[in-house]
């Protein structure tokens, strides 16, 4: 048989569906055993090769073939198969450019999982590298103290005190009710005075954008102790004061070693792949030594209205 044949899709989904815990003994009679099964046209299927797809198969598909007339719907497969493809051939499908076009992009994947993946798999990646990589970039793992809080803007000292009062001393004052009707701040007043989670050196957190809150909000906010504190009135400059309360603290946080191994260990091994490819890249290309001429990609013309369609479905 020149090459491996193709399981049928609703064998490969019936074998697969579960695993099974232990292997079946292999029978070292059928392994590479030349006799032949089937003969389709020039071509033989041997019980050799036979064997070999079973085994490549998962436990539990492999214990499958012990039941009655699994093995042989698995071997009619492969004849059935041996006939789709010499029938494909002498249509000339061989020569198709959709099949040439895969076969180059299958060789590629091969390739790469072979020769870069396999070589040396994830866990071959040694404790003492992973506690090395843990040990140098710490601060990757350690989330810095945040806090979160909301505050009211306005203008002139007294407001501030009479906002603040109205705060501690009646029940029914509502922080974020204040805000939306009292606060200057156009950005914060509408979600209640809330200004999110941040770190101390002012950053939002979670915002793409370089959004901060202000520093003396900051520091002030850093300065209470527990949620639901409120602060004394805090002159923002320019005639503003703020009174601010703190709605939520979370403590800073680092990750130890056993719980960040498992993705230090996946991170080694793709930076160890990516290094390798980028290598053979530099060498491919010094040997091969491929002329590129960018400017002819100017004779390309783009749908830009076909473009935009596809992004809105």
């Amino acid at each position: 048989m020149r090459r491996t044949i193709l399981v049928s899709l609703a064998l490969v989904t019936a074998f697969a569906a579960h695993a099974w815990a232990e292997d079946p003994p292999e029978s070292p009679d059928a392994k590479g055993n030349p006799r032949v099964f089937a003969k389709v046209g020039t071509e033989t299927i041997t019980v050799g090769e036979l064997d070999e797809i079973i085994a490549a198969r998962s436990p539990y598909a492999r214990k499958r073939i012990l039941e009655t007339g699994v093995l042989q719907e698995l071997a009619d497969a492969q004849v059935q198969s041996e006939l789709f493809y010499q029938g494909a051939e002498k249509l000339g499908y061989a020569d198709d450019p959709d099949v040439n076009r895969f076969v180059e992009q299958t060789l590629v994947k091969v390739f790469v999982r072979k020769d870069f993946e396999e070589a040396r798999s994830p866990g071959e990646v040694t404790d003492e590298e992973i506690k090395a990589f843990y040990d140098e970039h710490l601060e990757q793992f350690r989330r810095a103290p945040m806090r979160r809080a909301r505050h009211i803007l306005v203008d002139g000292k007294e407001s501030a005190i009479e906002i603040r009062k109205l705060l501690t001393t009646e029940p029914k004052a509502k922080f974020r009710k204040l805000a939306k009707e009292r606060s200057l701040d156009g950005e914060t007043n509408v979600r209640g005075g809330d200004l999110l989670y941040f770190t101390e050196d002012g950053k939002v957190v979670g915002r793409e954008s370089s959004e901060t809150v202000d520093a003396t909000l900051v520091k002030a906010a850093f300065g209470l102790e527990k949620q639901g504190d409120i602060s004394a009135p805090l002159d923002m400059g320019n005639g503003k004061w703020s009174v601010l309360e703190l709605t939520a603290v979370r403590p800073e946080q680092v990750q130890t070693l056993e719980q960040v191994s498992e993705s230090i260990r996946r991170q080694l091994w793709r930076e160890e792949r990516g290094a390798a490819l980028d290598a053979l890249m530099v060498e491919l290309r010094a040997e091969l030594n491929p002329e590129i001429y960018p400017e002819r990609l100017d004779a390309i013309v783009l749908d830009t209205a076909k473009a935009d369609g596809a992004k809105s479905d």
